[in-house]
């Protein structure tokens, strides 16, 4: 009888969790639940877009999840802003529901920040980079935030991407010892030849004096899992060449372009 003691203390340990688990937002309350499938539409998006199993520590060690996206909100991206918003949400979602299958200790497992980018010449304007959240577990101000960022500006078709992946670094308070994914979206590239074969590259260098290969490996210091989500092929190159600094796992969902919602770059 003593053996069995700390079997079944580990036992009710878990049940303890699970039961804590049920007043945690982590997909655990339903009409959230159904307020973001509501938003994409399970039937629009029936697969899911990123798997995280594979990242994911199923024992009882996995603390924390931070989940960060990183938006290109210059024009060219303003046809595709509903579809981004589904997708968005499909992700938070799916992920939230890998998560509930865990046993947890804390309350705030998931939360999520995001960050959009334009480029050098919109600063003045409008921004360069605004972080639209730091990391949050409100889902429901996640969606507010979603349906109220500005695809405008932007000019040439690169895009401050360097400046984008640096703000992720430096301006995100990723938590310690959490386990932390970035989820890039973006129609366009970065600025240097090397990363496109596009015309009109207005700027070589990073004003800011950023370096490519300084940032990525500092993306890869802090262990950020780097998902990009392709619209298009014109950041093909810009991947070729980060993946020699930085692993990049590539989601390529079907986004549909509204053609009454396309806006030239000014």
């Amino acid at each position: 009888m003593k053996n069995k003691k700390p079997e079944q203390k580990e036992k009710n340990k878990k049940k303890k969790i699970n039961d804590k688990n049920s007043n945690v937002n982590i997909n655990n309350n339903e009409n959230e639940e159904n307020e973001i499938e509501e938003e994409y539409n399970p039937k629009i998006i029936p697969k899911q877009i990123i798997s995280f199993d594979y990242y994911l520590d199923t024992s009882l060690s996995l603390k924390y999840i931070d989940l960060v996206f990183l938006l290109d909100s210059t024009a060219s991206m303003n046809c595709y802003s509903k579809d981004i918003k589904k997708i968005i949400l499909k992700i938070i979602y799916d992920l939230e529901k890998t998560l509930s299958k865990f046993f947890f200790e804390e309350i705030d497992i998931l939360k999520v920040g995001i960050i959009t980018y334009k480029d050098h010449e919109d600063e003045e304007k409008t921004y360069l980079i605004n972080i639209e959240t730091n990391l949050t577990s409100d889902i429901k101000n996640i969606k507010n935030i979603l349906t109220n960022i500005e695809y405008i500006g932007g000019k040439d078709e690169p895009e401050a991407v360097l400046d984008g992946l640096n703000s992720v670094v430096n301006d995100i308070t990723w938590r310690e010892n959490s386990t932390r994914f970035l989820v890039h979206i973006s129609d366009a590239p970065c600025h240097g030849k090397k990363y496109h074969n596009l015309e009109g590259d207005k700027i070589e260098n990073c004003p800011k004096n950023l370096i490519y290969e300084e940032v990525l490996g500092n993306l890869r210091k802090k262990g950020i899992i780097y998902f990009i989500i392709k619209i298009n092929d014109t950041i093909d190159i810009m991947i070729q060449e980060f993946k020699k600094i930085i692993d990049i796992e590539i989601a390529t969902p079907e986004i549909n372009m509204d053609k009454n919602k396309i806006l030239k770059q000014d």
